[in-house]
């Protein structure tokens, strides 16, 4: 064999040999990774598995205090008990007054039911779309006809159906050959006048009172009484936890008493922080809720409506009488 044979054999086996060396060692890298992840997953699933026996006991012993089957039930202290009360009584008469209030979010919630778009709006409405389309001379032009907003709709509320019925029968008067109705038609057409303006302001006072009452009652909830109520729920699964400790520890035997007595004083403190934390959470809600001012807001926006509306149909009225 020649020295170069020699030498090329040589630097082949060399590769070979190197190759083999780093393929080995990526193996094993991923055999420790492998072998991380899964001491790592074991590790969780032990944490769970200890945890279980904790949750199976807390979830006991609510229903044994629930059936009168336990009675030494740790007592939370006077100011935290009727600081729960005063919550449950603001969150209560927050809701309800929401459920009726949210009808002001409801445009048409005083509209007759028995009063529907005619079927020739809707077909002046198609027309006038075609009308347009066919005058658009690109693809572009066409687009903005189809997204544009159509004819100008009045809202659907009870006084612009009064408004738009005492319009229409005062131009149909008018049109009619012969007709005889002249001061029913120019009246008709006052009336109009006013229901529109009273249709307007009751617009304005719906929104006054979506923004300045719902608005507020809702915001509370969301975050003020909401964030109480998470803290109550921690401070009774503290307390729970808390309670079996005490239980285990009066039943446990000698050589386990140190340790349980130790997690029973840690559980006593986690309780007593919980119950301070809930405590100020619940006096933010009393020191922050002014339901009476929102209700001003509330009786405000309906006082400025209810006068409009007097004055305009009161200004109204002696027309009527004269006729």
């Amino acid at each position: 064999m020649s020295l170069n044979d020699f030498t090329g054999s040589f630097n082949k086996r060399f590769q070979e040999f190197t190759t083999q060396v780093s393929q080995r060692a990526q193996d094993a890298q991923l055999d420790k990774k492998f072998k991380d992840l899964s001491e790592a997953l074991t590790q969780k699933t032990q944490d769970f598995t200890t945890q279980l026996p904790s949750l199976a006991q807390s979830t006991q012993r609510m229903v044994q205090e629930r059936l009168g089957q336990v009675t030494d039930i740790s007592q939370l202290p006077q100011e935290y008990v009727e600081l729960e009360h005063r919550i449950d009584r603001i969150k209560l008469v927050y809701e309800n007054f929401l459920k009726v209030t949210e009808v002001y979010e409801n445009e048409s919630y005083d509209y007759p039911n028995n009063v529907r778009e005619s079927v020739n709006e809707f077909s002046g409405v198609v027309a006038s779309k075609l009308h347009d389309l066919s005058r658009a001379s690109s693809t572009g032009e066409a687009q903005s006809v189809l997204i544009a907003p159509g004819p100008h709709r009045d809202p659907k509320t009870l006084n612009y159906a009064l408004s738009k019925v005492a319009l229409t029968s005062s131009e149909y008067l008018n049109k009619s050959v012969g007709s005889e109705e002249p001061d029913l038609s120019s009246t008709l057409l006052k009336y109009s006048d006013v229901q529109a303006k009273i249709a307007q302001a009751r617009l304005q006072q719906d929104t006054l009172i979506q923004t300045k009452f719902n608005k507020k009652l809702r915001a509370i909830l969301a975050k003020d009484l909401n964030e109480a109520h998470l803290a109550r729920k921690n401070v009774e699964a503290k307390r729970l936890q808390y309670d079996i400790a005490r239980a285990n520890l009066n039943g446990a035997k000698p050589e386990k008493e140190a340790s349980l007595r130790v997690q029973m004083e840690s559980l006593e403190d986690e309780f007593a922080q919980a119950t301070d934390d809930a405590v100020v959470k619940m006096q933010t809600v009393t020191e922050s809720s002014e339901f009476l001012k929102d209700l001003r807001e509330l009786v405000s926006a309906q006082a400025a409506y209810f006068k409009l509306s007097s004055e305009l149909l009161t200004e109204f009225l002696p027309q009527l009488e004269t006729v």
